[in-house]
């Protein structure tokens, strides 16, 4: 179905893949594995023509025998959705916010004259039928990347090729959608290309593994033999990366001792109309403390997080920083924001692209009137976060740094004010292996240095099990189970914990 022969590709002067070969059956289910910046998106761009105009492209890819260089625009444009589809990596960022998602679904079928079959996609994804009426932003992270999934097969490709298709989902929805790409490729007889950082989601799905690293493919075989027993370095680094919940080895760090009260949130309630977003919220975070805040996608996790800020009114409750009560009308309000900082999941998404990465790191201290010399703390601040040095960074814009540089920058801009705690929404979901343990590594070292607290929000088990003290389980709202970190993921108390990590991958 899929051969790819000697594959290279040059951007200008820079090869970013060099003699690649695979080939893909039907029925079959090949992961590509690698870091970012390994040439994976680059392969799968190349198997439908999609890479920009810019790339030279050296030889072969061959659909069903036939050379996708050599087709004319009309004979790819008829393969394209039909014989091969895509599933692209950020289901945020790939459907139309202005256009319904089962006008979405229909297009590839109207360009191609195919019957239209909305309703009957979306149950194929396992979404409702009303979903069709449904704007992207109404839906969940899942639920997108189901409609994504249900566009790729609306006109009945023999191929997909999935491309990082979990990124940024928490561990139930990330399972669910797993199981379903499983389950079509048995029920459909697909040809799937699954292209990830993450062994674990490979393993989960695929029968067979290519490793690449630097453009290069460096390791194939069958999915369990080269993840028990790689052969080359890179593999084996690979499978090494993500924590393992309940092994010592994992933990890069020692539970702290239970430290002076720094943030206490008491019976906290947020509404949105008649939904109750967070339910009678009791949480304490000690100076210095790492407490991980776990739970699904709309379990309350970020609304916690803003409400805290002071970026949202409380329904009722009360937020306690340093034994002072903070009010979100209190002249006290800005002192206490200069305290505490956020930092946001997609640093894509929180940094202005026209903004170099001095203007970014600068602007609290513009908003909080810090005197002094700007210049100095923007540096300090910016090789604290580890861009060093500084001076090759602060004229950069966001769009030509890579993205944990970007998730640097975000750090830095909080950093900047000198905080007491962080409130870390998902601070290395989207990011790859190597560049997330450097991530969580700087986490700690702010901790040993600056004695910074951290409220880590995640859906990744594994993460918390690697560098929280305490972890907190939310769920439609409440905190349903807390406790230090082995406690809670070794011994869990309550069923929906023990759902979070039956759901948890294996490598």
């Amino acid at each position: 179905m899929l051969e790819l022969n000697n594959l290279t590709v040059h951007y200008g002067h820079k090869r970013v893949v060099h003699d690649v070969s695979l080939s893909l059956a039907p029925g079959q289910t090949l992961g590509l594995a690698g870091e970012s910046g390994s040439g994976k998106s680059t392969v799968a761009m190349s198997v439908l023509r999609l890479l920009p105009r810019s790339a030279r492209v050296e030889g072969e890819v061959l659909l069903d025998g036939e050379d996708v260089a050599a087709m004319s625009w009309g004979r790819l444009r008829a393969v394209r959705w039909a014989s091969a589809s895509i599933v692209f990596q950020g289901a945020m960022h790939s459907l139309n916010p202005v256009h319904r998602v089962g006008e979405q679904i229909a297009e590839p079928m109207r360009l191609h004259g195919t019957p239209g079959r909305v309703t009957e996609l979306l149950e194929q994804v396992e979404l409702p039928r009303d979903k069709a009426r449904a704007y992207p932003h109404e839906l969940s992270g899942g639920q997108k990347q189901r409609v994504m999934i249900a566009m790729a097969l609306a006109c009945g490709p023999r191929l997909v090729v999935a491309d990082e298709p979990t990124t940024a989902l928490d561990v139930v929805v990330q399972e669910q959608v797993l199981a379903l790409m499983t389950r079509l490729v048995a029920e459909q007889d697909l040809g799937l290309l699954m292209i990830s950082h993450d062994l674990s989601v490979l393993a989960r799905t695929c029968e067979d593994i290519a490793v690449m690293q630097g453009g290069e493919l460096v390791e194939r075989g069958r999915t369990r033999e080269v993840i028990a027993n790689p052969r080359h370095p890179h593999t084996a680094a690979l499978t090494a990366a993500f924590p393992v919940i309940g092994d010592p080895a994992h933990r890069w760090s020692d539970p702290a001792p239970a430290p002076e009260p720094l943030l206490r949130v008491r019976d906290l309630v947020v509404d949105y109309g008649r939904t109750r977003a967070v339910d009678g919220v009791d949480l304490t975070i000690g100076r210095g403390e790492i407490v991980a805040l776990v739970g699904q996608s709309g379990s309350g996790k970020t609304t916690l997080a803003r409400t805290i800020m002071g970026l949202r009114a409380p329904s009722s409750g009360r937020v306690i920083f340093d034994g002072v009560e903070v009010g979100r009308g209190s002249r006290a309000i800005k002192a206490f924001r200069r305290q505490v900082q956020l930092v946001l999941q997609d640093p894509s998404s929180a940094l202005n692209p026209r903004h170099t990465v001095f203007d970014a790191v600068a602007e609290g201290l513009r908003v909080h009137g810090v005197p002094g010399d700007h210049e100095a703390l923007v540096t300090a601040a910016v090789e604290r976060a580890e861009l060093r040095p500084a001076s090759l960074y602060l004229d950069a814009l966001p769009h030509e740094l890579s993205g944990g540089q970007q998730q640097r920058v975000v750090i830095a801009g909080a950093l900047v004010l000198q905080p007491r705690l962080l409130l870390a929404d998902e601070p290395v979901a989207s990011l790859d292996a190597s560049v997330r343990g450097e991530i969580v590594a700087l986490l700690l070292r702010l901790r040993a240095e600056l004695g910074l607290a951290s409220l880590l929000i995640t859906h990744d088990l594994g993460l918390a099990w690697q560098i929280a003290d305490r972890v907190a389980v939310m769920h439609q709202g409440k905190i349903v189970e807390q406790g230090p970190v082995g406690q809670v993921l070794l011994t869990p108390s309550h069923d929906y914990t023990r759902a979070l990590l039956r759901a948890v991958p294996q490598v």
